[in-house]
């Protein structure tokens, strides 16, 4: 369900707002004069959408993601914890 909120109830209930979309995860759209003018996200919705562009942005990301679905449907490759366990060690010895 998308969720409007006019500009003048976002510059007063700011708070409300930011605690909504932090606890549902559902972004806001703002409108201006009844218009959509800019969207209220959560963080880490807006750095998953810069990552997306940026991996879009590689010639071969059709191909990359082929790649990466069909390992993981095989049991291939490693869970994010895991990977992220593996990463802090090698930044320790380096």
């Amino acid at each position: 369900m998308l969720n409007i909120v006019p500009v003048t109830d976002l510059q007063q209930k700011t708070r409300k707002f930011i605690k909504q979309v932090r606890e549902t995860g559902h972004p806001i759209v703002i409108t201006q004069r009844g218009r959509p003018a800019a969207i209220l996200s959560s963080v880490e919705d807006f750095e998953g959408t810069l990552m997306t562009i940026e991996e879009m942005s590689y010639p071969d990301w059709r191909d990359r993601l082929e790649t990466a679905t069909r390992d993981l449907d095989s049991g291939k490759g490693a869970t994010l914890e895991t990977y992220l366990k593996k990463r802090a060690r090698r930044s320790r010895r380096g």
